[in-house]
């Protein structure tokens, strides 16, 4: 016997067959839109509220006052104050969450299918009749405060900030999700409070549960729990104002003490709902969307310049960013720079090797089954089903879609909405030792404070 067969990883079998769960879905008269999928894997049900506000509806004064009024939602609704709330949670063995992104804000439980009954009277309340009150506020403000004075110490913090709010400006995507100190120290309970009768209204709200339960017993659990809940006017969504990029240019912000530099280099990118969603995946996934692709194995294993690079595309209801992003010695910034742009050229040039691709493409239809087991992995997938308006047989489709992709599509997408020489650089570092060396980049040069206010030439 010998060990020839060791040589070479065996040929990938064919993909295991995958059904996403039916979901049976229903409209109440006030607008709410109920969406259920049962799962009877394991005794767990998974509970949803998706809310259509998130962080896009703050402003440029109330900047964080979608994250902050979600996160006070457990302290404390209907008739039980924080502690009893916690207490009764904890007796039914419930999770309970709440958050904010860009697009949404979201309230989630998750149960023992035995205990779906009293935990979903609690969560209603939680919706429904959140106590908001003003002494929480307080703490969660001192919170929030020295989180972001901790940020500003943070290189990473900094770099992603600094992107953000060079690309959007100051409106919608151009701030951050948890605000900033002057905005955060200015939002009253009145604010939140507002924001919540606002937004949190049945007409701009789904529910999605998963899991070991019965889907027309619990249409008729939640017609019951909300459908006095009454319809208000449905909230518009402000739109992005991302200037427009003429040239690609370097912004450096100093920290003297940093042995490192955090990179950003990237520009707008695309809405979810864009057509070329599929051909992206793939083509991120080629360029710096997983561990072997290209930008991370360039400056991680053949240069040694960092632990790790990666590219993203930021699909959101509207343009988010496309950013590449690596932490790297001070000492090799410049050719840190220069081999990401290198990337970028390339792979819009269609170069592609065959097993490449192949081997990407098989990864991601891979580890997709990984991503939709659970009864919380099913309701988040409804959940972006819903948010982003996909077609039912979506997730059916998936691997499929992915499959499709040809090296012709990766070249097309690249070369649509990947623009190398109309980018922004934002690198975060020891500028004594990085702006010479990045001047020789031939792009526009400015040095910003970490608040970024421009700072005259030395």
């Amino acid at each position: 016997m010998t060990d020839d067969f060791r040589a070479s990883a065996p040929p990938p079998g064919p993909p295991r067959p995958y059904h996403f769960p039916q979901v049976t879905r229903q409209t109440l008269p006030n607008g709410l839109k109920i969406l259920v999928a049962e799962n009877h894997s394991a005794p767990l049900v998974a509970v949803r509220a998706l809310v259509g506000s998130g962080a896009d509806h703050d402003t440029q004064q109330l900047a964080g006052l979608a994250s902050m009024t979600a996160e006070l939602l457990d302290e404390g609704a209907g008739f039980r104050d924080a502690i009893r709330l916690a207490e009764d949670l904890g007796l039914l063995g419930a999770s309970l969450g709440a958050g904010t992104d860009w697009d949404a804000s979201y309230i989630s439980i998750d149960v023992l299918s035995k205990m779906f009954a009293p935990a979903i009277e609690i969560f209603t309340d939680v919706v429904r009749r959140p106590a908001l009150p003003d002494s929480a506020l307080e703490r969660v403000r001192s919170e929030r405060l020295m989180e972001l004075l901790q940020q500003r110490e943070e290189p990473a913090a900094i770099a992603g900030k600094r992107f953000s709010n060079l690309l959007y400006g100051a409106g919608t995507y151009g701030n951050s999700i948890i605000g900033n100190p002057g905005s955060v120290s200015r939002l009253t309970i009145d604010d939140v409070r507002r924001f919540y009768q606002q937004n949190f209204v049945p007409n701009n709200t789904a529910m999605i549960i998963a899991g070991d339960v019965v889907a027309s017993r619990v249409v008729a659990d939640i017609a019951r729990l909300f459908g006095d809940w009454k319809r208000a006017a449905a909230p518009e969504r402000p739109a992005i104002t991302p200037a427009p990029i003429e040239k690609s240019r370097v912004y450096l912000i100093d920290r003297p003490n940093a042995v490192q530099s955090e990179i950003r280099v990237g520009h707008i990118g695309v809405p979810r709902s864009t057509e070329d969603y599929f051909p992206l995946t793939v083509m991120n996934a080629l360029l710096g969307g997983v561990f072997n692709s290209r930008i991370n194995l360039n400056l991680r294993q053949r240069h040694g310049y960092t632990y790790g690079a990666r590219s993203v595309f930021a699909f959101r209801r509207q343009a988010g960013p496309f950013v590449v992003s690596a932490p790297v010695r001070n000492e090799v910034t410049l050719e840190s720079v220069t081999e990401v742009l290198i990337e970028l050229r390339r792979i819009r040039t269609g170069d592609i090797e065959p097993r490449e691709l192949e081997d990407t493409k098989n990864y991601l239809a891979g580890v997709f089954p990984a991503t939709v087991q659970s009864s919380s992995d099913i309701a988040g997938r409804i959940l972006d089903m819903e948010l982003y308006d996909l077609p039912h047989d979506y997730f059916d489709r998936y691997r499929e879609k992915i499959a499709a992709v040809s090296a012709d599509d990766v070249a097309h997408v690249a070369q649509k909405y990947i623009d190398p020489d109309r980018a922004l650089i934002v690198i975060v570092g020891n500028a004594a030792q990085v702006r010479e060396p990045l001047g020789t980049l031939g792009f526009p040069l400015e040095d910003l404070d970490v608040d970024g206010n421009v700072l005259p030439v030395a």
